[in-house]
């Protein structure tokens, strides 16, 4: 019974942890459902592979109807051709449908701040996006993803 217990503690407490504003670690951003699409994101422009169905299903319908999905698939093509991947260096909740993160651009080596916005209910699609330079430079933070060894 205690065992029981002490994995239901646990689970609990990682289940509100993930749902914390503030400083977000990878673990933490992976549990979260918005979280985890802003990794899908990254991954996404790595590997340049985004379909008509990782549109539908990582975006919101409403801004698929705004942009269009060429202009998202677009998106992705111009952030890989001008920056390469992106690495993650600070991801920071603002508030529970509001990400802010450090990112650079492993061909432009330049610093960026995004911002994602999500969709306040299930199952949270990425309502928007922006990418933006920044004059600060971030050197000493250690990336959160990709590692360099992955």
């Amino acid at each position: 019974m205690k065992a029981l217990f002490y994995s239901l503690f646990l689970v609990t407490t990682i289940s509100v942890a993930a749902q914390q504003t503030g400083k977000q670690s990878f673990e933490q951003l992976k549990e979260s459902p918005a979280g985890s699409k802003i990794i899908w994101f990254l991954d996404a422009v790595k590997s340049g592979n985004l379909t008509d169905e990782s549109i539908e299903k990582y975006f919101a319908p409403k801004l698929i109807e705004k942009l269009g999905a060429d202009k998202l698939m677009s998106a992705f093509e111009d952030i890989k051709m001008n920056d390469g991947t992106l690495i993650m260096y600070l991801a920071n909740r603002k508030e529970m449908t509001e990400y802010k993160l450090i990112v650079k651009g492993t061909k432009s080596n330049e610093w960026m701040e995004m911002g994602f916005y999500f969709e306040g209910e299930s199952p949270y699609r990425i309502a928007g996006f922006t990418i933006d330079s920044t004059p600060a430079s971030y050197e000493t933070l250690q990336p959160i993803y990709p590692k360099s060894n992955e």
